[in-house]
């Protein structure tokens, strides 16, 4: 039989691990859906694409070099490949569930 503290443990925990698998999934989608797209076309970029299916499409923007010297740290966050990022938010994700283990394991 289940108290009302067990209960509520469980329930932080489940929503504790969505939030470490959803968060940065979530962030890493509107990065490459919206928040990228949007800068590269604000600053005239070139846009590369390498695949022709959705799930395989690989996109990457490339500048004139008077836009890469006025804004160097965007037009190198633009230049890596939608998959670079993806990778990034996956690394994110693993480092997130390592950290979340070590940290409850340390509780005990």
């Amino acid at each position: 039989m289940s108290t009302p503290t067990t209960d509520s443990r469980s329930r932080r925990a489940t929503l504790g691990f969505l939030l470490c698998l959803v968060g940065p999934l979530v962030v890493g989608v509107i990065l490459n859906a919206l928040v990228r797209p949007g800068l590269a076309r604000s600053l005239g970029g070139e846009q590369h694409v390498v695949g022709g299916a959705v799930r395989s499409r690989d996109v990457w923007w490339t500048f004139t070099p008077e836009i890469e010297r006025q804004h160097p740290v965007l037009t190198t966050f633009l230049g890596y490949s939608d998959g670079l990022i993806a990778m990034c938010v996956l690394a994110s994700i693993v480092v997130i569930f390592l950290v979340r283990w070590v940290v409850r394991r340390r509780k005990r």
